[in-house]
């Protein structure tokens, strides 16, 4: 028996949009808009109602940047760990590892600014 990923997906086939619980997230604008309107990093509001509405926005962004940062992190130690392993023509480019580092640090200012209360 194979189990689906732990994570929800929001991805819609051609053949079951019928029933999906949330035709907005069919389309591309549609996951856009949810996505600008303040959802998580799990595709949902922020869950605590009882916070101002600009603390929850800022707070889905903290979460959304989050979850960037682990990202970056692991392709940042599967680069390092290829940098030790691999012969050089399998290894990242250095421009590639640097935007990463890059993209790292500014998901990390992001963090830093927002999640301080206001």
């Amino acid at each position: 028996m194979t189990e689906g990923p732990p994570y929800p997906s929001y991805a819609a086939s051609v053949n079951d949009d019928d029933d999906n619980p949330a035709p907005e997230l069919s389309t591309f604008l549609g996951c856009l808009e949810r996505i600008r309107a303040g959802e998580g990093a799990d595709g949902q509001p922020w869950p605590d109602t009882s916070l101002p509405a600009g603390r929850r926005l800022a707070l889905s962004r903290v979460e959304r940047a989050a979850v960037g940062m682990l990202t970056v992190a692991e392709m940042l130690h599967a680069a390092d760990r290829c940098r030790s392993m691999a012969t050089p023509d399998r290894q990242l480019d250095d421009g590639v590892v640097e935007g990463l580092f890059f993209a790292f640090r500014g998901l990390a200012e992001l963090v830093c600014r927002d999640i301080r209360p206001e």
